[in-house]
């Protein structure tokens, strides 16, 4: 990155360009390697509402609702245009916004609670809630800033929402409910006993089935901080972590926390259901007899807990010829209760 000129020294002519004009370039080109380019620039771009801009263009949901009426441009500004991405520019924006800085997970949930309080703006006008449901709905962001308790998608999957509302379209005399996920910044108004699929649901951060985003380095990495992980969990089933069932990546992030002995990072990830880019499901993160023998090499002389925990959830996860670990693992298990 280069530095800012001296006080004798010219600007290029790109640095003498008024603030709102090198922000505008850029929203134009949206070439990430231009704050790069001087410290000048790279101030001149460090904007929360440019990056708040970028959240939204990259990972709002492509559903067939949000092309009518929904990218308006107190939402989404010129020269931002949502649906003119392809579906690879899109997902080379993701990947290039998640590896920023300032791509955090504070940012992430202020950027959820302004998408979903947008989809109720545009989407729910028209229907009629009761008194006490739409005094919820005009109150929703205090709701979306405290997400525990709420679900996770700890399954794999989301469960039926953390908020349900009933809903009546006037007009045309038909019943919705409006479900809210708090932790996954999500709103789907649906038919009752209508299918629910994908394409129905508001979500951010959402990534394309067809081209998802990469985990970026820096979520699986330590420190493990409590935000890390919530934001590792809000992206682990949509963004990939490994693009084969090698599991490369994921492996080497739990045998690091075995050798570290950070047992509650480690509980914490094994709870976890991960996108590896080869599946079009979930997986539970995935635990191979190295990360067995891992626990057996650096466990505690007593009672040590990630033997335990792997012997209780993940035993059927070692493949039937390999007796030797599985004595082992019985063996020292007997002993800690000796």
């Amino acid at each position: 990155m280069g530095s800012l000129p001296s006080p004798g020294q010219t600007r290029s002519r790109l640095e003498a360009l008024p603030a709102e004009i090198i922000q505008e370039i850029f929203l134009h080109c949206l070439e990430f390697n231009l704050p790069r380019a001087s410290l000048h620039i790279s101030r001149v771009l460090s904007n929360p509402l440019i990056y708040t801009w970028l959240i939204r263009l990259a990972f709002s949901s492509a559903n067939e609702s949000s092309r009518s009426a929904f990218f308006t441009s107190d939402f989404l500004p010129w020269p931002l245009e949502y649906f003119v991405l392809s579906v690879e520019q899109r997902r080379d924006l993701q990947n290039d916004i998640l590896t920023c800085r300032w791509c955090t997970l504070p940012l992430m949930r202020k950027c959820q609670r302004e998408y979903v309080e947008h989809v109720i703006h545009r989407k729910c006008r028209d229907l009629d809630f009761s008194p006490g449901d739409y005094q919820t709905l005009t109150t929703i962001g205090s709701r979306l800033s405290n997400t525990d308790g709420c679900d996770k998608g700890e399954g794999g999957s989301r469960g039926r929402g953390d908020l349900i509302l009933k809903a009546r379209d006037e007009t045309t005399n038909t019943d919705y409910k409006v479900a809210i996920w708090f932790h996954f910044g999500a709103l789907q108004i649906r038919r009752p006993k209508k299918l629910v699929t994908e394409y129905d649901l508001f979500r951010l951060p959402s990534c394309l089935p067809e081209a998802p985003a990469c985990m970026p380095h820096k979520l699986l990495c330590p420190p493990w901080t409590e935000a890390k992980l919530d934001f590792l969990q809000l992206l682990s089933t949509d963004a990939y972590i490994d693009e084969d069932d090698s599991f490369p990546r994921s492996r080497r992030v739990l045998r690091q926390v075995i050798r570290s002995r950070d047992f509650a990072t480690f509980q914490r990830l094994l709870s976890m259901y991960i996108r590896c880019q080869c599946y079009k499901y979930p997986v539970r993160w995935p635990v191979l007899p190295n990360h067995f023998s891992a626990a057996l090499k650096y466990a505690d002389e007593h009672d040590d807990p990630f033997i335990r925990l792997l012997v209780e959830q993940r035993w059927d996860d070692i493949p039937e010829n390999q007796l030797q670990l599985k004595d082992a693992l019985v063996s020292k298990l007997s002993s800690d209760m000796e």
